[in-house]
């Protein structure tokens, strides 16, 4: 009767995902079967998966499990590594041949007798010197990556956004700009502090057949991961904290990247911007009875807005709407409304200011001493845990949204009701959540004519 033999191959890091790795090993496991006179029963392979790192290697456990059922009497592999890189691995392995006698033979190290206790040693110390060999090889690379990120050097893939060029004497990469996907950033920047909505900005850019960085539509969590990363204005992060500047060009100016931070991280903010809402005051005016909020709905086939709490306040939609827009005009249209664009200069402010670029100052030098064998990884990080805390609660002092975006070419302007047509739903809703705040009172019993009074419009500070 023919040996049955299983054929296993794996490859730890296949980049490019073409398996040509593991189709040269079985190529030459194949070869070794035929030469033999055996049969291959099974060919298994786990592509892109280390034996070092722990992950789960479901061709490895197909395996096992038919040797526990004596389904093989031999096992062909390209190199013992391409088994185990763990000895625990290889002692389950070791119980596994020995209780059903399988052979074990690889093309590079010939055969592998795990039969006596002699060959039972050389396996082991075999598995030994790989392990040490990937915990080398581990050490390396994390070595590498930090001193790519203390140079401010980028790594993996090449974010969106940008392109990536190779100096051929050195054969470092550098990311320069890619122009029209850093466009698409920054509208993306602009919309969002202007008012509009993630979804209105996703379902426009798809409609436009504008592909994400997956090569798939946008949707919400992609879009704001994109506009609200720390490299689209040259920050390195490394282990999920930024250490310094990078070497690549930003794609977002500083102050237009921190308004979007400061938009998407106010709730009250993304509350009034509203992701669903296709009427200007739904969710957006209150009721002057409970309090509660009040949202558009249909009142015997008429378009209406009503409380939704207790259904305290009904109201006519294109009325309330109407009025509101002429209120809100009205006040753009004021002189003071300029000052409705003034930017915050308090003292504080400005002490925040300083203090941020100091402690950024600080961290920069500390990722230089880092880079130049100054301080030693650990070094690294104690300071860098001990000023970040700080710098963040000096940021957070400079996340004063600057609504000048939002009342762009509204205020002073004489065909301000021009302007407002065009805008989007979301960017009105945003205009009035910024000005005013809208209450609908109760209306006398049987009163049919619309009563401005019952729309009470309060501005804010």
């Amino acid at each position: 009767m023919s040996v049955r033999a299983a054929v296993y191959c794996r490859i730890s890091d296949d980049r490019r995902g073409l398996g040509l790795g593991v189709e040269r090993q079985r190529e030459d496991c194949a070869a070794l079967v035929i030469s033999r006179g055996w049969s291959t029963v099974r060919t298994l392979t786990d592509n892109d998966v280390s034996a070092y790192s722990g992950k789960a290697r479901p061709g490895y456990r197909h395996l096992l499990g038919m040797l526990a059922a004596g389904q093989v009497d031999a096992v062909v592999a390209w190199h013992p590594d391409r088994l185990h890189r763990s000895p625990s691995e290889l002692e389950e392995f070791i119980t596994l041949v020995e209780r059903h006698g399988v052979r074990v033979e690889t093309v590079q190290a010939g055969e592998w007798d795990l039969s006596t206790p002699s060959g039972r040693l050389v396996a082991r110390q075999l598995g030994s010197v790989a392990r040490y060999e990937s915990e080398n090889k581990a050490e390396r690379v994390r070595r590498a990556l930090q001193q790519n990120a203390a140079g401010g050097r980028a790594h993996g893939r090449v974010a969106y956004g940008w392109t990536r060029t190779f100096d051929p004497a050195t054969g470092q990469g550098r990311d320069i700009v890619e122009k029209s996907e850093a466009k698409i950033v920054n509208e993306i920047a602009d919309r969002i502090v202007a008012g509009d909505s993630i979804r209105s900005i996703a379902a426009d850019l798809n409609a436009r057949l504008v592909l994400s960085p997956t090569g798939k539509p946008w949707g919400k969590q992609m879009l704001r991961h994109v506009v609200t990363r720390e490299r689209n204005v040259a920050l390195r992060v490394h282990r999920g904290v930024v250490i310094g500047d990078a070497d690549w060009e930003p794609i977002l100016e500083r102050g237009l990247w921190e308004q979007v931070r400061t938009v998407l991280a106010d709730p009250a903010r993304r509350t009034s911007a509203g992701s669903t809402a296709r009427h200007l005051l739904s969710g957006i005016a209150r009721c002057g009875v409970c309090g509660g909020p009040v949202r558009a709905s249909q009142n015997r086939q008429t378009p209406s807005y009503k409380c939704a709490e207790r259904s305290c306040v009904s109201r006519n939609r294109d009325d309330v709407d109407a009025y509101v827009t002429a209120v809100i005009l009205g006040r753009l249209a004021r002189p003071d409304a300029a000052a409705l664009l003034a930017p915050d200069r308090t003292p504080e402010r400005v002490e925040a200011v300083d203090r941020a670029q100091g402690l950024r100052a600080r961290l920069d030098r500390a990722a230089d001493d880092y880079a130049d064998d100054k301080i030693d990884a650990r070094q690294l990080e104690r300071i860098t845990a001990r000023l970040r805390p700080e710098l963040d609660a000096a940021e957070t002092q400079l996340h004063t949204i600057d609504n000048s975006t939002v009342l762009d070419g509204l205020v002073a302007n004489d065909d301000a009701a021009l302007a407002w047509e065009s805008l989007s739903i979301s960017r009105r809703r945003a205009v009035v959540a910024l000005l005013a705040e809208v209450t609908i009172e109760r209306t006398k019993p049987g009163t049919r004519i619309f009563d401005p009074g019952s729309v009470r419009i309060g501005w804010r500070p």
